[in-house]
């Protein structure tokens, strides 16, 4: 691992050369603020987790009744708590003692009652006895504890991941037969490969990328598919070797990974079953001629090994393709469904209403502007569009697809008002009425009540005086009235209904607060306190909780929220300097909203600075369209002036803040912000020290379903000229369904209402001609941080693993190399073997990334040696 200073000199050939001198050959200069790293040690991860208990409380409902079980832990130490609402009664699941006496006897090890060695366990049917499994190794054991008997069982070894013991009751997401959509193989909650019909008369899996039949009324292994193979697979496991990463395995289909293990080579199809069991879909991705992403792994024994994946790339030609397949009972193989209506589209949301014949799918074109529900006749072939949404100047997020009960009403999300909102529509696609409306986003469906047909959705924004980013859960009617607030209270809520719909278990949480679980009945009343974060083990080490703050975006307008952690030995005497920790999104915006006890934000400060998180433009789509949108065609500089903004705002009504002393860092996207900042004028006279690590850079060799999704891909007719440039296409759409047109402008919405006026929804025509425009073609071009390299001022440390198959290490190096040829002064660390996360090497960054700011922002040059001392 090298941390070096890179210098380039241009030689009398204007060429670059490269000198290297260790930073730790820096002789040190004399500390103007010393840096408290005693007390940034005594709350960092390591000492935090041994003070830090429960703070979610996680509700598991006993089979189809309305009693639950959870696991808690305070200082008293962790406990098993049974809960029957109807008596509003709350007792241990059982005698702890007992228990870990018998396990104790029965595995020759001693236990604590308030210290079992397990978290989890596994009911019998019969909801008299429980399972769970203890220890590892060759002690690794199965036991079986009976309720009524207050007896312990040794049941042997843990069984396999990938087996389902009949008389075991499996959590809802398990190994049922609805697969849902996704690339091939990969299944429910469990690895079982077996993805049974749901009157489990048949089940369907894969090996070597084909598909394969079981009736259990037969014998046979019947062969449905003969033309997978790698790249275009129905699902595969290399049970040779272990797959190189995650990414490699989705990829290639090879799901229902069971561990290292196992060298099982079936593999749960992603099938998805109509509800008479008489038929099957599925879909693959055809990525044969998608260009392949390289990385050489330099750790392995005895040679460096390449790897590599299929990886597409924004704007690029060959992408992969989605195919759709169905079987019906007496089919001898799998048959293919046309479906196609753009280019490269994409398929989301299969499933069955009634019966086998007919299926519905949302579909969505390249560019993401255009979308539609329809209805297929598997006989015919004969496609109806149901639904559509076509949009200008942003792009569409897939909705979900649910109904009021079976064959009734449709329940549609859109955001067609510049908000996201739940709709009405009838079976067929008939618009009826809205069912969430208003200046704020419905965005979740918790679950619906077929039987009183009552929608529960939980979305932000719409209670006054709360941060906006609050999450709360409301009731509607199926028919739009009844509308009602659940679970009030200023703080983020998070609920789990239980099967009746009788009773909730509703999780409060804020960054500032002790979070509390309280259950609650179907109206909202609140029914019993369940439990409060136990937080007296962090308060008595001396911690204090984050502020949250509220600022203007630079448009003067728009509000921005934050967190502000301050040094638990704070003096507002004092002048300390502020550090922003970013990711501006545009999926999301790294800002906490629950409670969290500790993190590099809270350790940082305790160096002696204030460091912030705050919100911007362009960022969380959990605000408005036109709030998030704010970015497309303008993917690197949108947060900028919200982030130097707010800072400026805060250290106005601060005296404590230095705005001459701004540090900023991030990950991800957020160290791609970390490093325009510290390029783009004037933000780079603004922002002094950043600490960059894996940012992607250059997102022209990024995910090509990200930046075409957020930054915005331009669309031509074959011939037709046109220029690159990343800020200049505008929407290009595909001649969508509803009727939205084509219109090359000049860049995202930036007020209020920019998103919401280029949308168009509604029902859309009923026939469909299954035209594919094959003569489009895709442009892009986002700006990158390469091109400023010769603005950059301050210092700036960049950092990526370079096993990252998720950001390529390529993005920092493109940067590295600019620089470098920019005759620019930086520092770079290089992590062996590290993929996106630092893993093991987390820790070893972590302290690297606060050096670097005690160095550069304090002064605080203590290193005189290479031992790191904590």
């Amino acid at each position: 691992m090298i941390r070096a200073v890179f210098r380039a000199a241009a030689t009398a050939a204007a060429t670059a050369t490269l000198a290297v001198t260790a930073l730790s050959a820096q002789q040190p200069r004399e500390a103007v603020v010393k840096a408290n790293w005693e007390l940034a040690n005594k709350f960092g991860t390591p000492a935090l987790n041994r003070i830090t208990y429960s703070t979610a409380l996680q509700a598991r409902w006993i089979g189809k009744t309305d009693s639950m079980w959870y696991n808690w832990k305070d200082r008293n130490g962790n406990a098993f708590v049974l809960v029957v609402p109807a008596l509003k009664a709350k007792k241990p699941l059982f005698d702890h003692a007992k228990l870990a006496a018998q396990l104790a006897t029965l595995h020759k090890k001693p236990y604590d009652a308030n210290s079992l060695p397990f978290t989890t366990i596994i009911w019998v049917k019969d909801h008299k006895r429980f399972r769970f499994n203890t220890d590892t190794g060759t002690m690794a054991s199965r036991y079986e504890w009976n309720l009524a008997t207050e007896t312990l069982s040794h049941l042997g070894r843990p069984i396999r991941a990938d087996s389902i013991v009949a008389d075991e009751e499996r959590e809802e997401g398990g190994a049922g037969g609805r697969g849902g959509q996704g690339g091939g193989g990969r299944g429910g909650a469990t690895p079982e490969f077996r993805n049974w019909s749901p009157d489990s008369s048949m089940f369907v899996f894969a090996r070597d990328h084909n598909l394969y039949l079981v009736e259990k009324a037969k014998t046979d292994t019947v062969k449905i598919s003969t033309d997978g193979e790698k790249n275009r697979t129905f699902g595969f496991r290399d049970t040779t070797a272990v797959q190189d990463s995650t990414q490699q395995d989705e990829q290639q289909g090879g799901g229902g990974r069971g561990g290292a293990a196992n060298r099982d080579p079936r593999v749960r199809a992603n099938v998805t079953w109509s509800p008479d069991s008489k038929a099957f879909v599925i879909q693959r991705q055809d990525q044969r001629k998608v260009k392949e992403l390289y990385l050489v792994n330099v750790l392995t024994d005895p040679r460096p090994s390449l790897s590599s994946y299929s990886y597409a790339m924004p704007g690029e030609e060959t992408v992969g393709q989605v195919e759709l397949y169905s079987w019906k009972k007496g089919d001898a193989a799998v048959k293919t469904v046309n479906i196609k209506k753009w280019r490269d589209e994409r398929i989301f949301n299969i499933h069955w209403t009634i019966g086998s014949e007919k299926l519905r799918l949302v579909r969505r074109d390249r560019p993401q502007r255009n979308l539609e529900l329809i209805e297929l006749t598997l006989a015919t072939g004969a496609v109806k569009s149901l639904i559509s949404e076509s949009v200008e100047n942003a792009n569409l997020e897939t909705p979900q697809v649910r109904y009021v009960k079976t064959g009734g009403d449709i329940v549609w999300w859109s955001e067609k008002t510049g908000w996201g909102h739940y709709y009405l529509y009838d079976h067929n696609g008939t618009f009826k009425k809205p069912l969430t409306d208003g200046a704020w986003r419905a965005d979740q469906i918790t679950d619906i009540d077929t039987i009183a047909g009552v929608v529960y959705v939980s979305g932000v924004g719409r209670e006054p005086g709360e941060n906006v980013y609050y999450r709360h859960t409301y009731r509607v009617n199926g028919d739009g009235t009844g509308f009602a607030l659940l679970d009030p209270g200023n703080a983020n809520h998070t609920t789990t209904l239980s099967p009746s719909k009788k009773y909730f278990v509703d999780n409060a949480s804020r960054i500032e607060f002790a979070p509390k679980a309280v259950l609650r009945d179907a109206t909202g009343k609140a029914v019993m306190d369940l439990e409060e974060a136990d937080l007296s083990g962090i308060k008595a080490a001396g911690w204090k909780p984050p502020e949250q703050f509220l600022v203007k975006a630079a448009d003067g307008v728009t509000d921005i929220y934050g967190n502000l952690w301050k040094p638990f030995d704070f003096d507002s005497t004092k002048k300390y300097p502020i550090i922003a920790h970013v990711y501006p999104g545009p999926q999301t915006e790294g800002v906490n909203i629950p409670f969290a006890a500790g993190g590099v934000p809270q350790q940082l400060a305790q160096l002696g600075f204030i460091v912030i998180q705050l919100g911007n433009r362009g960022g969380n789509p959990l605000r408005s369209n036109a709030y998030q949108s704010f970015s497309y065609y303008n993917m690197r500089d949108y947060a900028l002036a919200d982030k130097k903004t707010g800072i400026e705002q805060l250290a106005a009504k601060h005296p404590w803040i230095d705005i001459d002393r701004v540090g900023i860092f991030g990950h991800s996207g957020g160290g791609f912000l970390t490093a325009a900042a510290m390029m783009t004028p004037p933000y780079n006279d603004f922002f002094k020290v950043g600490v960059s690590s894996s940012g992607n850079h250059d997102n022209n060799i990024y995910n090509q379903n990200w930046s075409e999704q957020y930054h915005g891909l331009r669309t031509i007719a074959a011939g037709a000229s046109s220029g690159r440039g990343g800020r200049g296409g505008g929407a290009g759409g595909a001649g969508g369904a509803g009727g939205a047109s084509a219109a090359n402008g000049a860049g995202g919405a930036t007020g209020a209402t920019g998103a919401a006026q280029g949308r168009i929804a509604g029902p859309a025509s009923p026939a469909d001609t299954g035209y594919v425009d094959d003569s489009l073609r895709y442009q892009i071009r986002v700006p990158t941080n390469i091109d400023l390299a010769p603005n950059l001022k301050g210092r700036i440390l960049l950092a990526t693993g370079d096993m990252d198959n998720n950001v390529h290490p390529g993005g920092t190096i493109r940067m590295v190399n600019a620089l470098i040829k920019a005759n620019k002064r930086f520092d770079f660390i290089l992590l062996p073997g590290q993929p996106h996360g630092y893993g093991p090497m987390q820790p070893y960054f972590n302290r690297q990334l606060m050096e670097y700011f005690a160095e550069h922002l304090l002064g605080d040059y203590y290193r005189a040696g290479a031992e790191i001392k904590p």
